[in-house]
């Protein structure tokens, strides 16, 4: 199912992914080796032979280079199928970001390998002790999503009293298995330690200063903007996820509604409606906005895009988020049974939005 899915995510064939989604969902549940979420090796082949965890990297690193918008949408409709997927994709991908602020040779050592993906955290923790050669750090991270199929990891720590971001090798990580929340239960994202691991010199990199030059400039478009592309997109799947699901039963609902409760069977149906169209509208302009933005920056002009993808970004995440929070009481006790797919993307849905990318304290 892996070849279908995959062509369907890149085609945009949202026929087949109506059609197929909880189908996917179970095989995708199937093809997880550990409760908490571990990639098959079928599945973590075919994701390599894709390029799906390389498709922000530069053709220097083997990656597609592709466009946001058309990663993006990959993303938005891997979430689609299985939310669990599209996080994975979304921080799978992230980590491409950071291979031009690292040395050169060691980018091309990581990157450039056909199983490169990145885990990690960008939370200042550990310590760094110097060595002859290099450092020992010892340290701790919560919250590395893809840990468990991770080929490398990325991580901030306190250097002479300052954050500096860090390679780790994967071989040099203790994953503690503790990932527990509501939602996206197979997204393996644990908490990680290293115990006085050596970081070689060339393995720390500042992301203050300017990255080195590529073709592919991902490394000079705003950081928070590119963080927004790669998340805001689970938040549209998952949400078009659910809603399918919703729209399933209140059809399955209908014949009893429209008999004793005509006016919630409309109520609901008009509601559903609205909330599709919003979500389809406000998604094209978050794309179109996306587009314009990464095509200005192809362009090395100054662009005052990013404010407004920004902007719309967390304001469609946050729709998405109260809208299923307003809807999901008007269906009744059986949407709230733990086992139905309504609840298994609701909570999906619950701790995509957790992420503090989508927070505005302003």
């Amino acid at each position: 199912m892996w070849d279908d899915a995959i062509k369907a995510i890149k085609d945009n064939n949202t026929v087949w992914i109506k059609e197929n989604r909880i189908d996917f969902q179970h095989y995708f549940q199937r093809e997880n080796c550990h409760p908490q979420g571990k990639l098959s090796a079928l599945a973590l082949e075919k994701h390599y032979s894709a390029k799906l965890f390389k498709m922000f990297l530069g053709k220097n690193y083997n990656g597609l280079a592709l466009s946001l918008d058309e990663g993006a949408k990959w993303i938005e409709n891997a979430s689609f199928l299985d939310g669990n997927w599209g996080w994975l994709l979304g921080i799978g991908v992230g980590g491409a970001y950071f291979a031009d602020y690292c040395d050169k040779k060691t980018a091309q050592t990581y990157f450039s390998l056909k199983n490169a993906l990145v885990a990690g955290s960008g939370k200042p923790s550990g310590k760094l002790t110097s060595l002859p050669n290099g450092y020992a750090l010892s340290g701790s991270w919560k919250y590395c999503s893809g840990s468990e199929q991770a080929s490398l990891f990325t991580a901030v720590t306190i250097k002479e009293e300052k954050p500096i971001a860090i390679i780790i090798p994967s071989k040099s990580v203790i994953i503690k298995k503790d990932w527990n929340a509501i939602g996206l239960p197979l997204t393996c994202s644990h908490y990680i330690e290293t115990q006085k691991a050596f970081i070689p010199k060339n393995h720390l990199f500042d992301l203050s200063t300017r990255p080195r030059y590529n073709e592919y400039p991902i490394s000079t478009y705003p950081f928070m903007e590119f963080a927004l592309a790669c998340f805001t997109p689970v938040m549209i799947g998952i949400t078009k996820n659910l809603f399918e699901d919703i729209s399933e039963f209140v059809s399955s609902k209908k014949e009893i509604w429209k008999n004793h409760q005509p006016e919630r069977y409309e109520f609901i149906s008009t509601k559903i409606l609205e909330i599709k169209t919003h979500l389809e509208n406000t998604s094209s302009l978050f794309y179109h906005k996306l587009k314009k933005s990464w095509q200005d920056h192809l362009k090395e002009q100054q662009s005052n895009l990013e404010s407004d993808l920004s902007s719309i970004s967390k304001e469609l995440a946050a729709y998405c988020y109260e809208e299923s929070f307003q809807l999901i009481p008007l269906l009744g006790m059986v949407a709230i049974e733990n086992d139905t797919s309504i609840q298994r993307q609701f909570k999906n849905l619950q701790t995509a939005y957790q992420h503090m990318i989508f927070r505005n304290f302003s």
